[in-house]
């Protein structure tokens, strides 16, 4: 099969764009149980590829990754859901890697307010 230039140039677009998709999407760096986190907002951020929020706890820091910016809207997640200074409990899945404080919550809750990123993946309710 012989392929022109604009056929090959397409085909290489099609490569890197799933490869850098592949890099930023999916679960599985995280492990398989879930577990929560408490801490201390630093930061939020909401924004591609994922929003997350900075969470010191005991002493560290860690990152909190959302859904994506369509789910962490559709979960009626903003930039003012959560100030710097206020406690969250994040549940979630931490990263394979124990090195690294990273978690990919499913469900973050301010005060009184819950905010569900992937509910369909919230184990024991």
């Amino acid at each position: 099969m012989k392929l022109g230039r604009r056929g090959a140039l397409g085909l290489l677009g099609s490569f890197a764009a799933t490869g850098s998709a592949l890099a930023h999407h999916g679960w599985s760096w995280a492990e398989g149980d879930q577990g929560t986190l408490t801490g201390t907002v630093r930061e939020v951020y909401v924004g591609p590829p994922h929003p997350t929020i900075r969470v010191e706890a005991n002493g560290q820091s860690w990152t909190v990754e959302l859904g994506n910016p369509r789910q962490t809207a559709r979960a009626g997640f903003t930039q003012d859901s959560v100030r710097p200074g206020q406690e969250i409990v994040a549940l979630g899945n931490r990263s394979r890697d124990s090195a690294e404080r990273r978690m990919k919550a499913v469900r973050v809750t301010v005060g009184n307010q819950r905010f569900d990123f992937y509910p369909e993946r919230i184990q024991g309710g």
